[in-house]
């Protein structure tokens, strides 16, 4: 597997321009292919994109002790970032060239709790893409058992025109 390559100043990430001179599709797969840079909280959130298709995008990750609450369980917070991660990056998956994205709502419903040190994957699945929004839903399942811990669902403003 490819190695992330992570921004080390803002400097380092693309510009909107160059962003837009590539459909979402294409820009997905340099990412992992460790050609563009990825989102740094990937690192010290522990995940990694693992897949990228038209429409649908996993991550896998492994909460750790630092991703705990005051309770030693994984924060609600890791879920969120996975979940965020996974459907807004499947609806970047199907944005043409000159389309960009960014979050209005997600939604994470928490099933049950993910062992600190569980592999997991997050799949995130395009459900509608038009003209100013895009649909996604998402789950978390463990990677060794399939066993879901959540699920969710996102609305993302969809912006540009496309090329």
């Amino acid at each position: 597997m490819t190695d992330p390559l992570f921004a080390e100043s803002p400097a380092d990430f693309l510009s909107i321009e160059e962003i837009r001179a590539v459909s979402g599709y294409e820009h997905m797969r340099k990412m992992l292919a460790g050609e563009v840079p990825t989102t740094t909280l990937a690192r010290s959130a522990n995940y990694r994109f693992t897949a990228v298709e038209r429409g649908r995008v996993e991550v896998t990750g492994t909460p750790l002790f630092q991703h705990s609450n005051a309770f030693g369980g994984v924060h609600g917070g890791w879920y969120g970032v996975i979940m965020d991660t996974c459907m807004t990056c499947a609806i970047v998956s199907g944005l043409p060239r000159g389309q960009y994205q960014t979050t209005l709502e997600y939604k994470v419903n928490m099933l049950r709790a993910i062992p600190i040190g569980t592999e997991i994957v997050g799949i995130g699945e395009v459900m509608h893409i038009g003209r100013s929004t895009g649909v996604a839903r998402g789950e978390i399942r463990g990677v060794a058992d399939g066993k879901l811990y959540a699920t969710g669902s996102t609305t993302c403003f969809i912006m540009g025109d496309p090329i």
